[in-house]
């Protein structure tokens, strides 16, 4: 069986070697980077299960580097682990803000570090396997492509279609688990659009998300059947996939 790869960013040579030590002992490869720059690159060309990341570092602090790991399409979806001597509730809700997992301060809780290793990474297993069908429609081609090659990446089916016709026949073929449907798809009358998915019968047990820019929230009819919620576009895509996992596990109850 593959090891499973820890990536550790943090400038504190003697933690870091005990750190890396006990994770060893655990079975786990461990690489290290000791400053956030380095941690960026190392993230973007090996591909770690996981990240142990910490605050306070020379040149870039864990937050900068946790916000461009979120916003790259190679490291997004790499669950961060805070672990730092900064204590304040406030670099906390940061932390899970830029779109961390846990965040553990010094000194740690050895048993409970190692805990949220392996919920984190088994977390990422289980998205991995899952294999849930998401449908998107969205008439802007690249914002469907970068949206299907996301999903794609952590472990969905994706079905993209331009029109919300074309998403209520893919719909009533392939039974998707989730629909996420782009408000603009019809800018003559974007509610349209909505009409013709969250109306249909046959969908009406299908989970539907609504992708709009907040400044258009409001214009949205609120009471209109079978919708789920709203996403905010330009997508914040660790929010995304956190509110489709929490989707799926309801559905399975």
């Amino acid at each position: 069986m593959e090891k499973k790869r820890i990536l550790i960013v943090d400038d504190e040579e003697d933690f870091v070697k005990m750190l890396r030590a006990r994770l060893q002992i655990e079975g786990y490869e461990v690489l290290v980077a000791e400053d956030g720059v380095k941690g960026l690159q190392m993230a973007r060309k090996e591909k770690p299960h996981l990240i142990i990341l910490d605050i306070m570092m020379p040149g870039m602090d864990g937050h900068a580097v946790c916000n461009l790991l979120k916003k790259s399409s190679l490291t997004w979806s790499i669950p961060v682990i805070y672990l730092t001597a900064k204590t304040s509730s406030a670099d906390e809700v940061l932390a899970l803000e830029k779109g961390a997992k846990y965040f553990l301060t010094k000194p740690y809780n050895p048993p409970m570090l190692l805990e949220m290793v392996k919920s984190a990474i088994m977390d990422t297993n289980q998205v991995a396997k899952k294999q849930a069908r998401v449908l998107i429609i969205d008439k802007d081609l690249g914002s469907a492509d970068e949206m299907g090659a996301k999903l794609k990446q952590a472990g969905f089916e994706v079905i993209s279609t331009f029109t919300a016709e074309q998403g209520l026949r893919e719909a009533r073929e392939h039974s998707p688990d989730i629909i996420l449907l782009d408000f603009l798809t019809s800018r003559e009358d974007s509610h349209a659009s909505v009409k013709i998915i969250s109306g249909d019968e046959i969908l009406q047990n299908i989970p539907l998300f609504i992708l709009a820019p907040e400044a258009i929230m409001d214009k949205v009819d609120k009471n209109l059947p079978n919708l789920e919620k709203f996403i905010t576009t330009p997508i914040n895509y660790t929010l995304l996939l956190d509110t489709l996992h929490r989707t799926l596990e309801i559905e399975k109850e």
